[in-house]
């Protein structure tokens, strides 16, 4: 539940309404997108008034971004972190299991969401970062810096930068690129190649420079 919601003055409030118009919300989300998501499909969904949902949200957006958080905690979602001595094949499975989401119609709802309205909104954009993005990204990172540590990668000095560059590939391929455009390559065949530069480029190289002719 959003810290953010309006406290309303009086009797005490419902909190079985909060439930059902959560569901509600979710399951518009999921059935129609961001299109078909209106106030008034959801109060006739939660079988609540709109005014009952602005006492409980101050925008669509907010009930929105409650909605994504709701439906998106009980989704499974990629875990960054990665164990020692099997780090190219977690980092594989990784972001299988990112791309994956993608395929669900929430997660990438609420990327659509992020990208085309919250950016516009910055105390929502913020909670959005800060819930569903920046987690995940330091927990990326610290995995790349443990990875260096134990000689699987060569350098994690720019841990962040290489963690952005992969996540702004995954947003270019699954937001901007047009379907058709990706029609040649599947899925599992981008995931093969984006591994295998990334590990020809963080993979450390002894002694390739050291020989000589005799």
């Amino acid at each position: 539940m959003s810290k953010n919601r309006r406290s309303s003055g009086g009797r005490p409030r419902d909190a079985g309404i909060d439930g059902r118009v959560l569901t509600a919300a979710r399951d518009l989300l999921a059935e129609r997108g961001l299109r078909g998501f209106t106030l008034d499909a959801v109060a006739d969904a939660a079988g609540v008034s709109r005014s009952a949902i602005y006492r409980r949200w101050a925008s669509t957006d907010e009930l929105i971004l409650d909605a994504l958080d709701d439906a998106l905690g009980q989704l499974p979602g990629p875990d960054p972190s990665v164990a020692p001595g099997n780090f190219w094949d977690e980092v594989r499975d990784g972001l299988q299991t990112a791309v994956d989401g993608l395929s669900n119609p929430v997660e990438h709802g609420a990327i659509q969401i992020w990208l085309s309205r919250l950016t516009h909104q910055p105390a929502l954009h913020r909670r959005y970062w800060q819930r569903r993005i920046q987690p995940r990204r330091e927990q990326a990172i610290a995995s790349l810096s443990a990875a260096a540590a134990d000689g699987e990668i060569s350098d994690a000095t720019d841990a962040d930068l290489l963690i952005d560059m992969l996540a702004g590939l995954l947003v270019y391929r699954y937001f901007l690129t047009p379907p058709e455009f990706r029609a040649s390559e599947s899925d599992k065949e981008w995931l093969d190649r984006l591994v295998t530069l990334a590990k020809r480029l963080l993979t450390p190289r002894h002694g390739s420079q050291d020989t000589t002719s005799e």
